[in-house]
């Protein structure tokens, strides 16, 4: 048998690798080109977008400025006007309150009142309703007072401490208390002639 010796060198072909890696890199910067685009893209169609927005808020920026212009030029009058006004709305309140309280009847409440330019509007809890039209008789028959008129009436349970259910004997006992809204006019004649002694 005959040794079968080579003594040339091998060679290989070794060209397969750069073509890999040639086409790895080309993979590669597709990848990124096409991210690139694609971010492109987006970015225009977002900036067209939010222009857009800019422009809707500008122009509602631009009508609420001048509503608030037109809103501020009303005539304000001048400070001259203010003080004639309320000088001659102005009045004396302290005797139609202590007038108020006093016509209260027994076990009654005066919640508020609220000064008007010819009314006073007065807000009264009461226990019966006979006590309402008594109040708003001694308020028609006082001299401060050229009518009353009752505005609403609504009644409601009074609830102190724990709450339990109660039985319908109990209910039927329990008599709600009425919350009346009234409005008084003013009489200025009289107001402007002083208290009644």
């Amino acid at each position: 048998m005959v040794p079968d010796i080579n003594l040339l060198p091998q060679l290989e072909k070794r060209t397969a690798s750069p073509k890999l890696f040639y086409s790895l890199v080309i993979v590669i910067v597709g990848l990124i080109v096409a991210y690139l685009l694609f971010l492109f893209f987006t970015s225009k169609s977002e900036l067209s977008r939010l222009t857009a927005e800019e422009l809707a808020l500008t122009t509602q920026l631009d009508q609420l400025q001048q509503e608030l212009d037109a809103r501020q030029s009303v005539d304000q009058g001048s400070l001259e006007e203010s003080v004639t006004f309320i000088q001659g709305v102005s009045y004396p309140v302290t005797p139609l309150i202590d007038e108020t309280k006093t016509l209260l009847p027994t076990h009654s409440y005066l919640r508020s009142y609220v000064f008007g330019e010819n009314t006073v509007n007065i807000e009264v809890d009461f226990e019966t309703m006979t006590d309402i039209s008594k109040y708003v008789e001694r308020l028609l028959m006082s001299s401060y007072f050229t009518d009353a008129q009752i505005n609403t009436v609504s009644n409601f349970d009074i609830e102190l401490g724990e709450q339990r259910e109660l039985t319908p004997q109990q209910k039927f006992k329990e008599v709600p208390r009425y919350s009346v809204s009234i409005t008084a006019t003013i009489d200025f004649m009289y107001l402007a002639g002083g208290r009644r002694s």
